[in-house]
């Protein structure tokens, strides 16, 4: 409560005058509390002030009177540091910290691994993955997954790649999101093939791919036109991904399954997307009104209205209920091709269904 109140008061009143809060706050103190109680409650105050150059002197004045900041303090000292690119700044306080303490800790480096990153300056942060060991700390899987992020974002996913494999053969076990990370990248550069090698390697090392991996990787496989037939060129392939995904034992979720449909569609191949609808349902993997929808109005706007009536024959016999759009979008389809009585039948049916009239 105390760093919130002086957070505020120090906002209110700027910088030039907040030395006379400091000065007011450090005569005297020592009546009713300690030399580190006052500067760390003003030094974290100014960090979340967002006035690094006097939380340094806060520091500073620290040191003269010898005593030792905290780590949890430092620790959320170097984000604003960085974000505003005092550099001079953040490179004298990790020495000061390296020659007198507190040492850093994983996080002190992630945060500083991170912030490098984000300002595009991704060799430092490999550099400050490595000089952490030669101080006793051993990086975590989230040290080497934020390089491995700021690789892919530059585009440099062979490096990626790279990193991924020294991860692995320094010990350190890979996770999700390292896999996830480096499969995004590759399926937004098209190269799908890869994207599935690095696929199958996360599951021969035992990581659990997680729907957010079957997600990624669904939808680089539509961006990319593999759905049906076209995968790997080979006509028994045809559903081969779609096959694997219901044999395991985390079944993918409806996203999944209003992506693949809904990109068929984008992409012209109608008869492709209600292939894969027939599919999913019959295999019980879950499918929303959004990729049924998506597929009835794309057979709408192609003039193939038999083609949209099948599609909603198919909605219901497995027991979805189209909402009024798709009624109101099959009325006027079948209108056009002389099915007018089929065409208020159902929509009349629906709104007798919802209570309307």
């Amino acid at each position: 409560m105390a760093q919130d109140v002086l957070s505020c008061v120090i906002s209110r009143i700027g910088e030039c005058r907040s030395n006379e809060l400091v000065e007011f706050m450090w005569r005297e103190h020592s009546k009713y509390e300690s030399d580190f109680s006052v500067l760390d409650s003003l030094m974290r105050a100014f960090v979340n002030a967002d006035m690094g150059s006097q939380a340094l002197k806060i520091w500073d004045r620290m040191r003269k009177v010898r005593i030792r900041p905290s780590l949890s303090a430092v620790s959320i000292f170097f984000a604003p540091l960085i974000r505003v690119g005092d550099y001079g700044s953040v490179w004298k306080l990790f020495r000061d910290m390296i020659q007198r303490g507190p040492c850093p800790n994983i996080f002190v480096y992630n945060v500083m691994i991170l912030g490098f990153c984000r300002k595009g300056c991704v060799r430092t942060g490999e550099s400050l993955l490595f000089l952490m060991r030669k101080y006793g700390c051993e990086p975590d899987v989230i040290a080497h997954n934020l390089l491995i992020s700021a690789y892919c974002v530059r585009g440099w996913t062979s490096h990626a790649l790279n990193w991924a494999h020294f991860v692995a053969e320094s010990g350190c076990e890979p996770s999700t999101a390292t896999f996830v990370t480096i499969i995004n990248a590759l399926c937004k550069e098209g190269n799908i093939v890869e994207a599935r090698k690095i696929f199958e390697e996360m599951q021969e090392m035992g990581v659990s791919p997680g729907t957010v991996t079957y997600n990624a990787l669904m939808d680089g496989h539509v961006k990319a036109r593999e759905i049906g037939n076209y995968k790997y060129g080979r006509e028994d392939d045809g559903n081969r991904f779609l096959r694997e995904l219901s044999m395991m034992a985390l079944i993918p979720d409806c996203s999944i399954s209003d992506m693949s449909i809904s990109g068929l569609c984008w992409a012209g191949r109608l008869d492709e997307a209600l292939h894969l609808l027939k599919t999913m349902l019959e295999k019980g993997i879950p499918v929303s009104i959004i990729a049924i929808n998506s597929l009835i109005c794309a057979y709408s706007r192609a003039g193939l209205h038999e083609k949209a009536f099948e599609v909603y024959n198919i909605m219901t016999k497995f027991g979805l209920t189209p909402p009024v759009s798709t009624s109101t979008s099959l009325l006027i389809g079948l209108t056009k091709v002389g099915k007018l009585q089929i065409g208020l039948d159902i929509f009349t049916g629906k709104m007798h269904q919802n209570g309307r009239t």
